[in-house]
């Protein structure tokens, strides 16, 4: 049996819906008390409603709509205002404002609201969101509304607020670093089967006003994994500002990447390069898809394509493939801080985006040109790899890669086995120091010629000695790329 008092307030700033819930309201006996533009848009309607100033006494400036001792009275004490009907300034949907315009999109009186309903669910019901105005009203038409279902909406209600409260926090200090408290304004934007695996629970969270930069073009349903993959792979492939590039990717770690003279150009390479492992995994684009390049990727089996924007001629040819995810994903979600769950709490960093700025040559011969493009090329790579981290390149292409190891010679002894090119030119980048020379040693035997790394070992000099045994050239960055 309903147990709340027939009196509702509603204050929406989404209105979808308000007139169809508020009629059946009426026609269940609640007296409405309304704000001013969803008091005037139910008159409109011929639903009748007292306009809060009215109610109150009081005023009904801008800011102050609902801060009222009566209506605070009777919500969080009284329990005589049954039902809260309330959603939120829109703060989350704005874009390119001032300051001054932005704060006027925070909205008090109404968090102050559905706080208190919350709070006092066992005498109150609150609504927040148009998707529940079906379920409520049916629980009330078929007098289903008690404790349980009041405590229900209170905890999707408070998880509203806080969400909408993350937002703000959000856009006031954007810097991790700069905040006491960290927080994330994202609301469910993927609902999934399953996690890594069927036992696990997921979903994707995302800030609703990047929602609309990832979109999906067709194929199954994506997954928790295909989505930690994309993220590399994406990743990999934008680190390639002034070139066409393309990365596959597979459990996190590249398979092969690429730039090209054309995008068809930079996929093959890339797939050349580990066509094995490539099998299954995620193709990464910096550049709208090409129909030459759909055609290419076509012909083997992948989870998910990403790219930045799409060809419709080649989306035709990709959806020709129904399993295929087909991503487009705007630049702009590679945000500067990651961060990931640990014991309960939240580990929080910036993005690795160092950038190769100047290199000191160690050994007594320097890398010549066609070397030093092969080695800033395989810098950017090393950086996406799990360490420990080996990556064997030739110019603008992998051509093996060791990684996720425990032991750095491990690393590269994997990167030589997958290489199947022995011609002149391949160079080495890895990740952080060479403990020992066994490394250099071991790629050697490869027909590694350069090496790029870190530097900073304790046994640099007989890494050093090694190069110089091998006539191989060798740079320190002195900047380290650990990605775990």
């Amino acid at each position: 049996m309903n147990y709340i008092n027939k009196k509702a307030l509603i204050s929406v700033a989404d209105k979808e819906g308000i007139v169809e819930f508020a009629r059946v309201l009426k026609d269940l006996n609640f007296e409405i008390i309304a704000t001013g533009g969803t008091q005037k848009m139910l008159g409109e309607n011929g639903i009748g409603a007292t306009k809060i100033s009215d109610y109150t006494g009081g005023s009904e400036s801008e800011r102050v709509k609902t801060l009222s001792q009566r209506i605070a009275k009777e919500i969080l004490e009284t329990g005589e205002i049954g039902l809260v009907v309330c959603n939120l300034y829109p703060f989350f949907a704005q874009e390119d404002k001032t300051l001054d315009e932005m704060i006027e999109f925070i909205d008090i009186g109404g968090v102050t609201l559905i706080r208190a309903a919350a709070k006092n669910y066992r005498k109150v019901g609150v609504v927040f969101n148009p998707a529940q105005y079906t379920a409520v009203l049916e629980a009330l038409q078929q007098e289903k509304v008690d404790e349980t279902f009041n405590l229900d909406l209170a905890r999707r209600a408070l998880d509203y607020i806080a969400w909408y409260d993350a937002i703000i926090a959000e856009y006031f200090s954007p810097d991790f670093d700069k905040r006491a408290h960290f927080t994330v304004g994202a609301e469910k934007f993927i609902p999934m089967r399953y996690g890594e695996n069927p036992h696990q629970k997921a979903a994707f969270y995302l800030n609703r006003k990047y929602q609309e930069h990832f979109r999906i073009h067709g194929g199954k349903e994506i997954s928790y994994n295909n989505i930690l993959d994309a993220d590399v792979a994406f990743g990999a492939a934008n680190e390639f500002k002034d070139d066409v590039a393309c990365a596959i990717i597979k459990h996190q770690t590249p398979c092969g990447v690429a730039v090209g003279e054309t995008q068809a150009e930079a996929f093959e390479r890339a797939y050349m390069a580990d066509s094995v492992s490539a099998f299954g995994g995620i193709v990464g684009l910096n550049s709208r898809l090409e129909p030459e390049t759909a055609e290419l990727i076509k012909k083997h089996f992948f989870e998910v394509v990403i790219a930045p924007a799409f060809d419709e001629k080649a989306l035709d040819t990709l959806r020709t493939k129904k399993n295929l995810r087909i991503v487009e994903l705007k630049p702009e979600l590679i945000k500067p801080a990651v961060y990931r769950p640990v014991f309960g709490g939240i580990l929080v960093q910036e993005r690795d985006q160092a950038d190769l700025k100047d290199w000191e040559v160690v050994t007594k011969r320097a890398p010549d040109d066609y070397e030093t493009a092969a080695l800033k090329f395989a810098w950017k790579i090393v950086k996406w790899t799990k360490s420990n981290s080996i990556v064997f390149a030739i110019k603008g292409r992998t051509v093996g890669i060791g990684a996720g190891q425990t032991s750095r010679v491990g690393a590269v002894e994997i990167a030589l086995r997958q290489s199947i090119e022995r011609s002149a030119g391949i160079v080495m980048a890895s990740d952080a120091f060479f403990p020992f020379r066994d490394g250099i040693d071991t790629a050697a035997k490869g027909g590694v010629t350069a090496v790029i790394q870190p530097g900073g070992s304790k046994r640099d000099g007989e890494v050093i000695d090694a190069c110089d045994e091998h006539d191989i050239a060798m740079v320190f960055t002195h900047l380290r790329h650990f990605r775990h």
